[in-house]
């Protein structure tokens, strides 16, 4: 799952073409965990990995605010899931 958040930015790209977009989060719940990655998607859809730049002490403690809420809900849907699977693995005679 995919889920994203930031602000236009003008970086270069290794060849040097100027481009333009959002940073973005790109969180997904994994075997061992939430991972979480940064990238610029381009106004062309493309995504560029690429760290994350804070301008200001505000916008990054928004976007590290937003983050949290973005890991929250992985782990939350995690554990739905998680118990989904259990209530299955209880009625399952096989078991």
């Amino acid at each position: 799952m995919t889920d994203e958040k930031n602000m236009n930015e003008s970086p270069a790209t290794p060849e040097g073409e100027q481009v333009k977009g959002r940073s973005v989060f790109i969180v997904e719940t994994t075997p061992a965990g939430v991972a979480i990655q940064t990238a610029l998607l381009t106004d062309a859809d493309k995504l560029i990995p690429m760290p994350a730049i804070f301008p200001d002490v505000q916008y990054a403690f928004e976007q590290i605010d937003e983050l949290k809420r973005l890991v929250s809900q992985h782990f939350s849907q995690a554990a739905q899931l998680g118990a989904q699977m259990l209530a299955q693995d209880k009625g399952d005679p096989k078991q």
